[in-house]
C-alpha cells in the first residue's frame, strides 16, 4: 500500500494555483513524493482515505487535479 502526503500533495497545488509558485513542479517531483511516497497518480481511488477526512474533502477528486497540474 503506498502512503501518500496528502496535505502536502494539496499545500503544493494550493499554492501553485493561488500564488503561481515556479517552484512547485520541482517541490512535487523531488521533495514530495521524490522521499519515496507516492505521486497522485499512484492513487487506487479506493476511498478509505475520504471516510476518515476529518474536513469531509473530496480527497479522490483533489488528487486527479494534482496530478494533471503536476504529472
Amino acid at each position: 500500500m503506498q502512503q501518500f502526503l496528502i496535505p502536502d500533495l494539496f499545500k503544493l497545488y494550493n499554492n501553485f494555483v493561488l500564488y503561481h509558485d515556479r517552484n512547485a513542479k520541482y517541490y512535487y517531483d523531488n521533495v514530495i513524493t521524490g522521499t519515496g511516497h507516492g505521486k497522485a497518480s499512484d492513487c487506487v481511488y479506493c476511498g478509505s482515505c475520504e471516510i476518515v477526512c476529518p474536513q469531509q474533502l473530496n480527497i479522490l477528486q483533489l488528487l486527479r487535479k494534482v496530478a494533471e497540474t503536476f504529472e
